[in-house]
């Protein structure tokens, strides 16, 4: 055969001496005999054919596309550990099974742009990161008509499927350490409000205060960021200066919290005089000095569980798995 020549299904049909549509099927793991289709696939090899990857999405009405959404201001997104390294482990996760992952950023208020995007890209399913439900975009995933997944709880109410952690274990965990090394004036620095993940935490740390006769001096919302931990805990030791423990709920929080202690003109001492507990454990938590005590949420865990989770749905048709919720781990360090 010329090797200009491009090899085509009826090349092959013709050197295994079968019809067309049997040497599709052989390929594709279709009806066909077992010396069928080992005779087909010889003759493939032979010819060097390589199957069409696009043309057999186009047969099959799908593009192999998965669209990552994440309705965050672009400096956040790839500023937050939690974000940017949950969009790299779904990125390989979908890519070690066949899927063409597209990170959809959109502003969080821009539903018609984020509609339109959606609409272009074709995509076969989505993955929803970072929800908030007070976005506008919020409307436009909700109406979403294709398989879905969310990275943490979605709203009460959805039956979105999902993968988790348990956001509640991880601020009981939180609360017990703390009374457990004599802490009873215990402030929470909380995520946003439009959230589940910030509520059930700090649901979480009010559960094992309460079992110990206590609960939060005070609970404060805010951003998952440094500056929203800084400004908190600036606040946190003007009203209530004889508070003498924090749980962040992010790492990002308490590290913010830390630069706030860092400069009050009262020296304290962490965790001497105060102890703090953040929530994630990345990388940042070992920088901190002194090493942060934090709650270890596993994203790689999380993130081929979504890639599984989404995967089955597409192939299917039909969702089996409504969630997967993995646990968390306290890991101790200098500041409790």
């Amino acid at each position: 055969m010329n090797a200009d020549k491009v090899v085509t299904i009826r090349d092959v049909a013709n050197r295994a001496g079968v019809a067309v549509s049997t040497a599709s099927r052989a390929l594709g793991n279709g009806s066909a005999s077992a010396a069928t289709r080992q005779r087909v696939r010889q003759a493939a090899e032979e010819l060097h054919f390589s199957p069409n990857s696009a043309a057999r999405r186009l047969s099959s009405g799908r593009s192999g596309v998965v669209a990552l959404a994440v309705p965050e201001p672009a400096p956040f997104i790839f500023g937050d550990p939690f974000i940017s390294g949950m969009i790299s482990r779904l990125s390989l996760a979908f890519a070690q099974r066949g899927l063409l992952p597209f990170l959809a950023l959109t502003n969080p208020d821009d539903a018609e742009g984020f509609k339109s995007l959606l609409d272009r890209v074709g995509a076969d399913g989505l993955v929803v990161l970072s929800y908030h439900q007070s976005n506008r975009v919020a409307e436009v995933i909700h109406h979403y008509r294709k398989p879905q997944v969310f990275i943490g709880r979605p709203p009460h109410g959805s039956s979105v499927p999902y993968v988790d952690v348990n956001n509640r274990a991880g601020g009981y965990l939180a609360g017990q350490r703390l009374i457990e090394i004599g802490r009873s004036r215990i402030a929470v620095i909380a995520g946003p409000e439009d959230m589940t993940a910030p509520s059930d935490r700090t649901e979480g740390i009010t559960q094992a205060l309460q079992e110990a006769g206590l609960s939060p001096v005070v609970v404060l919302q805010g951003p998952f960021s440094t500056d929203s931990g800084y400004a908190a805990m600036h606040r946190i030791l003007e009203d209530f200066p004889d508070v003498d423990a924090v749980f962040a709920e992010s790492d990002e929080i308490a590290a913010g919290a830390m630069q706030a202690i860092a400069m009050c003109s009262r020296h304290i001492r962490i965790p001497q005089d105060l102890a703090i507990i953040g929530f994630d454990d990345f990388r940042l938590a070992k920088a901190l000095s002194p090493k942060l005590t934090s709650i270890a949420q596993p994203l790689d865990d999380m993130a081929n569980g979504a890639a599984q989770m989404l995967q089955d749905c597409l192939k299917d048709g039909v969702c089996r798995d409504r969630s997967k919720i993995f646990d968390v781990q306290l890991k101790p360090r200098d500041t409790a």
